[in-house]
């Protein structure tokens, strides 16, 4: 399903506008995923930023300073499809169906006003078998980098059946450890921010 079109790119970022309400919007280190028709490639990347805009007659901000403003009049713009606008880091891509992911970034950016998809449960699971794109958020600038990794692999625990949970816990865990050596303290902040998955234990006792 597509929840939204590009509108505009480099090699490590990319925004896309959608609108609300819509349950199919993702949230904050979703995974989604969107083409280079040119190239014939699947590109991936993990939100991280979502604003909120205003529409185009401003009765957003007019609302908001109103001091006798109805609820129902908040209620009704609510339903009239606010705009967002959808940051995304590039972590990885796919020539073509039958190779191979490669975790890094694509050798072009998305193109404007391709559509962008959110990725299944069986896709989350296909990109995250490797954990190559970890340095690659942790490395990233103008970025929650760290915030962004936990949702990350918060979303790919999930993804899982409950009996390979642990295993992929303890793996997230071990690759954490091995890139962030000498960064103790790092280290610790995020094994923290992943207490709160449900299979947090597992990755803090790695």
């Amino acid at each position: 399903m597509i929840i939204g079109k590009v509108l505009h790119a480099n090699m490590q970022t990319f925004v896309f506008g959608t609108r609300i309400p819509e349950s199919d919007v993702p949230t904050f280190g979703a995974l989604v995923q969107t083409r280079n028709p040119y190239r014939q490639t699947t590109i991936y990347g993990l939100i991280y930023d979502i604003a909120l805009k205003d529409d185009e007659r401003g009765m957003v901000k007019l609302l908001s300073v109103a001091d006798d403003a109805r609820d129902e009049d908040i209620e009704w713009l609510r339903s009239q499809l606010i705009p967002l606008e959808v940051s995304v880091l590039c972590v990885g891509y796919q020539d073509q169906a039958d190779r191979p992911i490669m975790h890094g970034l694509p050798p072009q950016p998305p193109i404007a006003l391709h559509g962008i998809e959110c990725c299944d449960t069986s896709e989350i699971i296909a990109f995250t078998e490797k954990l190559d794109f970890f340095r690659l958020v942790l490395e990233s600038r103008d970025v929650p980098c760290d915030e962004l990794l936990a949702a990350a692999i918060r979303l790919g625990i999930g993804a899982r059946n409950r009996s390979r949970q642990k295993d992929f816990a303890l793996a997230c865990g071990r690759e954490l450890a091995r890139l962030l050596v000498n960064d103790g303290s790092r280290l610790e902040g995020l094994l923290r921010r992943l207490q709160y998955s449900t299979t947090s234990e597992s990755v803090a006792g790695s």
